[in-house]
């Protein structure tokens, strides 16, 4: 690729860009863009793209204007000809940039200047978004992730470290959308992350926060846009090596139990040791492209590992078994990329992407002393083979059947399956846990079980197909578009509980009554002291389906030479099935109309104002099926006790003080689709605003500023509330005793009509539920941000940007997720399930920053030096405090919101609103390098990366939940679980070499 001084001198050929808007603009598709501009004496003219690395060329009429367009044009660079009567009059050089359109327009001769001026802004596009390309991403200092590329952009952060994932514009992090080449790579079972290529066949990335045209669809938070590298008429090939040594990386924080105040056993004590952690990463990458056909037949590869080997504490110091409280893993990530292009013709041409992801692990655990801060030696079981196989292929084929016809059509499909071997696992040995403070004085309480929490359920595997078909003409100054899409998802998937069920140990007030139960006192035993023990059994698995289409139109009418108008509008349709194939939630018609505006205020591409507004619709994925559409077993039986085995950790001298519970009537049987939600479930969508400006201030400096308005207007969240639906029993004369309700699906805040077998024989009733009967507040989620930035652009050696926004982010619901308890049960997490739950749930938002600051460029130094910087500044999240309700809002013991323990708004009985409780701090993270490449070793750069440079290990997470019991204060409310990485250092070596 030239460099663009090198770019300029081309130009200068009898040649210049002309700044003028140049006629009507086709719709840039999602995985190409568009090349457009202005011929002065256009009469028996026409324009020849041809692609300077594949040499494949396109032939584009000049209107009776002087006008021409050429839109879903691949990525690359291009030579712009100018043909008079056959022959080249004049030529440009442009690259064309994903989801973007750039301008190579002809002046008349006397208007050429010698200037290095080019036009830095994008007049034809609408959207709030920004482009990295592959040689950007590869001088700056950034994690090789799609991660690391999404946090340069504006209007992004990081997602609660608990569950991971990116923000875009306040929204949850299951709100994004994924593409590679065209083909969505979301993660279907949770809409969280995506299908991982390998990063340095990234040719470009495009990020963008929202104002995206009806192309568009799924998501109601931002649209992460990828295109790969492709092979040229040059054969090359290269390698990377990088290496990140343990050795100077700095040491993690230790964690301690925060200071409660009501805990002196364990204030300020050590709960986690981490100095002992220790982490090497090394990771290789190789390619290669090149002609297998010249200027026909093209080919890229590019495969690429990661090892990853770390040891590390995996028990806190008040863990049962610290038998395998040491924990050596490995993980490696194999990925390999093949890409193949066919010109069948000037005016067809084929693509193939073939993607394999791969995430396995594999470690070994031993014990450790807390006393000593030692590890032994002694093996105490680990996992082999866990992790994730995914598999993409995607076919795309485009045909230029005229100027004014082009046609795109793709076909894909993904697997992913989720082997595991899990190492000392002994099925039927239940897991123990029992907090220090719910340990009777004196009794020995152990876990033998190794493996803790819930696992895989096996055969674990998503799927998905993708049909899409794309059809753009210019009429006049419309520029139309208009496509169709079907996406056909089926997983198999959940969860069960390890070792089979649980006992988990409590102690609360010995007069309070358990749920469904009775009270600890009244079971005797260690109950007089009100101890107590629970045998808990889960398992939520199924095969669900989804079917999700879409429809779209867009007119892109240049109503003027110097004002765009985007016009769109989507359809789309959302049908979420169970295993048997049966709909329990379907939404169709859902319009979503899109409209953009741009004007070039000046007329010579130097100073843009824009604007949008548009409706955004969301799906739920399959995992909500696990457990509200599957067969889930969520079974609660308590007990008091008198002893425990101290070699098995089980209770002796059990009295039952409860039946079993279920509170969801989750037994293990299929459910009725027909009962699972609402009869008429609306789908989740959000209404955007932005408006902006962009302006070239001299040929160095670009600077910009957008205002954006986003508010959730509707969320599908399951509800869990018995008393509204016996109240209009009670209302009707209809007997709703024998009906055990579950969590069921709604739109909360609006009017919700049910169909429910009460009676247990098979007959269908009809429940008509107004918002105000079912007593939940409207969902609310607002977003409203300040964006600014200055860019210099990639001239006299140095290349920057700085980018600030000003945000608040306030509601009644984050979105999908509960990212501040750790809970990724998508549209299905405790929010809503109860009004009560929500009594003072509404302030900031889990992913509120005020503000953000992001600067990154780089500079180089001579013809073998370059230094490059990343700076991300982002102001701490809210933290609130999450505790029992009151004892005035459940006098008589019960209200079913008090059976959920700390879940509510209130703590020490008082109110305390959502984000109350303080902030976390500033997240402060400096990112350097510097790159060599000797000219005696052509090829060659050898590079060294340093991130957190300051080793500001800022915390990023607390634990919000305030009481472990009846009017018992956690040992952990305020505790740290997460933080910024320590500081760390990488080195490469990069060698790249054409034939």
């Amino acid at each position: 690729m030239k460099n663009p001084s090198q770019r300029v001198r081309l130009t200068l050929v009898a040649h210049a860009l002309a700044l003028a808007f140049a006629g009507p603009v086709l719709a840039q598709s999602n995985a190409t863009g568009s090349i457009f501009g202005q011929v002065a004496n256009a009469s028996g003219t026409s324009i020849v793209l041809v692609n300077v690395a594949t040499g494949a060329r396109r032939t584009i009429t000049v209107d009776a204007n002087g006008r021409y367009n050429a839109s879903s044009m691949p990525p690359g660079v291009y030579k712009v000809l100018l043909m008079r009567d056959g022959v080249v009059e004049r030529e440009l050089e442009v690259e064309a940039l994903i989801g973007q359109g750039v301008e190579a327009s002809f002046e008349p001769v006397q208007a050429v200047k010698v200037t290095s001026r080019r036009p830095t802004i994008d007049v034809s596009n609408t959207n709030n978004g920004a482009v990295f390309t592959a040689r950007q991403l590869a001088t700056l200092p950034i994690s090789q992730n799609l991660s690391g590329i999404i946090q340069l952009a504006p209007g992004t952060a990081r997602g609660n470290t608990r569950i991971g994932g990116d923000s875009f514009g306040g929204a949850g992090v299951s709100e994004n959308a994924y593409f590679i080449n065209g083909f969505p790579v979301t993660n279907v079972y949770r809409q969280i992350g995506s299908t991982t290529l390998p990063f340095f066949a990234i040719a470009q990335a495009q990020i963008l926060q929202g104002g995206y045209s009806a192309e568009f669809g799924r998501s109601t938070g931002g649209v992460v846009n990828i295109t790969t590298k492709s092979g040229t008429n040059n054969w090359e090939a290269g390698a990377v090596l990088q290496y990140t040594p343990d050795w100077l990386r700095a040491k993690p924080d230790n964690t301690y139990y925060p200071n409660t105040g009501h805990n002196p056993k364990t204030d300020g004590k050590l709960l986690t040791y981490r100095h002992s952690n220790n982490a090497t990463d090394v990771f290789g990458s190789a390619y290669v492209g090149g002609p297998l056909v010249k200027d026909k037949l093209f080919m890229f590869a590019n495969i690429e590992q990661d090892r990853f080997s770390t040891g590390y504490i995996s028990k806190d110091s008040d863990s049962l078994n610290k038998t395998n409280g040491w924990t050596e893993r490995e993980t490696r990530t194999p990925r390999y990329l093949l890409k193949l292009d066919y010109n069948i013709s000037d005016n067809h041409r084929l693509e193939f992407t073939q993607i394999h992801d791969e995430n396995k692990k594999t470690q070994q655990n031993y014990g450790f002393d807390y006393a000593s801060l030692q590890r032994n030696e002694v093996r105490a079981g680990g996992t082999t083979g866990d992790g994730v196989k995914t598999n993409d292929s995607i076919v795309k084929y485009t045909g230029f059947l005229s100027d004014s016809l082009t046609v795109t059509a793709l076909a894909g499909r993904f697997k992913s399956t989720y082997p595991q071997s899990r190492e000392g696992y002994v099925p039927g040995v239940y897991q123990v846990n029992a907090p220090l403070n719910a340990q009777v004085p004196g009794l020995v309480y152990t876990n033998p079980q190794a493996i803790g929490g819930t696992i895989q359920v096996p055969n674990a595997e998503d799927r998905q197909s993708t049909l899409r078909l794309d059809v753009e003409y210019k009429l006049g100054n419309h520029g139309l578009r208009a496509g169709i899409d079907r996406n056909n998802v089926s997983s198999i998937n959940g969860s069960e509980l390890a070792g089979g069920g649980s006992w988990t140990y409590f102690r609360g007030d010995p007069s309070k009554a358990v749920p469904g139960g009775r009270t600890p006192a009244s079971g005797g035993g260690y109950g007089l002291q009100g101890y107590y023990v629970n045998e808990y059994h889960q398992s939520d698995s199924a095969s669900p389906k989804t079917d999700q289409s879409a429809q779209y139109i867009q007119d892109r009418w240049q109503v003027t030479d110097t004002v765009l108008l985007d016009l769109g509008l989507r359809n789309e349709q959302f049908t979420n099935k169970n295993s048997f194939g049966q709909a329990y939630a379907a939404q169709r018609h859902m319009l979503a109309p899109r409209i953009g505006a741009s004007w070039d205020v000046r007329g010579d591409s130097t100073l843009k104002a824009f604007a949008n507004l548009g409706r955004y619709h969301l799906q739920i994925p399959t995992s909500v099926a696990s457990r509200l559409a599957g067969n889930p077993v969520h079974i609660d039986h308590y007990y008091t006790y008198t002893g425990v085995d101290p070699k098995t950790g089980v209770p002796t001298g059990l009295t039952e003080i409860s039946p079993p519970v279920s509170g969801g009537n989750e037994w293990g049987t299929p459910k009725d689709p027909r009962q699972v939600a609402s009869s008429k479930l609306g789908a989740t969508y959000q209404d955007e605003l932005a408006l902006g400006f962009e302006a070239a201030l001299t040929p160095e400096y670009t600077v910009g500023s957008k205002v954006t308005y986003r508010t959730l207007r509707n969320t599908i969240e399951d509800w869990c509330d018995s008393r509204p639906l016996r109240a209009w029993g009670k209302r009707n004369n209809v007997d709703t005793s024998k009906y055990d309700m579950p969590c069921l699906l709604i739109n909360p805040g609006r009017d919700n009509t049910l169909t429910l077998d009460l009676a247990g024989d098979g007959k269908l009733v009809s429940i008509p539920l107004t918002a105000e009967d079912i007593g939940l507040p409207k969902v609310s989620r607002v977003y409203t941000a300040l964006d600014l930035f200055i860019e210099h652009p990639m001239r006299n050696g140095w290349y920057g940007k700085l980018n600030y926004t000003l945000s608040r982010t306030r509601g009644n619901m984050e979105g999908q997720v509960m990212s501040d308890i750790g809970q990724a049960d998508i549209a299905a997490t405790t929010s809503f399930d109860f009004p009560e739950l929500m009594d003072h749930a509404s302030g900031p938002l889990p992913n509120d920053h005020t503000h953000v600051l992001k600067a990154f460029g780089y500079y180089q130094l001579g013809q073998e030096w370059t230094v490059g910087g990343n700076v991300n500044i982002v102001t701490g999240a809210p933290k609130s405090c999450i505790g029992n309700l009151p004892a005035a809002l459940n006098q008589d013991g019960k209200n079913p919101a008090a059976g959920y323990g700390a879940a509510v708004f209130y703590c020490d009985d008082k109110p305390a609103p959502r984000g109350s409780a303080g902030r976390m701090p500033t997240d402060f993270r400096i990112a350097l390098n510097t790159t060599y490449m000797p000219r005696m070793f052509k090829g060659l750069a050898l590079k060294a990366d340093v991130f957190n440079l300051l080793n500001r290990q800022t915390t990023l997470a607390t634990q919000p939940v305030y009481n472990a019991g009846a009017n018992t204060v956690s040992p952990y409310y305020g505790q740290v679980l997460g933080r910024a990485p320590e500081r760390q250092v990488r080195f490469a070596a990069e060698y790249h070499h054409k034939f």
